[in-house]
């Protein structure tokens, strides 16, 4: 990982994986990313890396050497042309963007009863297996459509706004 080297340590315990993200029982930054690929699903292969703010050169699934820092790391995704971000959150993230509408969808049923004004998309079904993934897939292209045709996300409707450019020294 460039930030540790460049930054001469081997203790990221202050910014990943972040309070929420152990709360929710990952303990390592690993672990994170490992759950991220695991998002994924098996029918969209990686197509390549972008480094930070640069834009695909081409069609498919790429992924962003980025922040983990979830304002930072929209903010990175909108640099990058990015017309839209679907942002998966169990334990309740409330980000936004004044540039980039966030599409917020959980699958966590206790989180979605606490924070349900926060979400967009609720796929708890899947976890309950009431729905697949073909049916969760959809809900998000649906909401999506609506979005690209002006519906405003849940996080531009509460006036989420986050924007954080990235600094000298990065988040990891």
């Amino acid at each position: 990982m460039k930030v540790v080297d460049d930054n001469k340590t081997s203790d990221l315990s202050d910014s990943q994986p972040t309070k929420g993200n152990i709360e929710g029982g990952l303990t390592t930054i690993e672990e994170k990313a490992l759950g991220n690929i695991q998002k994924i699903g098996k029918k969209a292969p990686i197509v390549g890396c972008l480094e930070k703010a640069v834009e695909p050169t081409g069609p498919g699934l790429w992924f962003q050497d980025s922040s983990s820092a979830a304002a930072e790391q929209v903010t990175l995704c909108a640099a990058s042309g990015c017309v839209v971000h679907f942002f998966p959150t169990g334990q309740g993230n409330i980000i936004g963007n004044p540039i980039l509408p966030v599409i917020k969808l959980c699958s966590n049923p206790r989180t979605l009863r606490t924070m349900e004004e926060h979400f967009d998309v609720d796929v708890s079904g899947l976890v309950r297996r009431e729905i697949n993934m073909d049916e969760a897939g959809d809900k998000l292209l649906d909401m999506m459509t609506r979005t690209a045709n002006g519906r405003l996300t849940a996080a531009e409707a509460l006036g989420h706004r986050e924007f954080i450019m990235t600094r000298i020294y990065e988040s990891a």
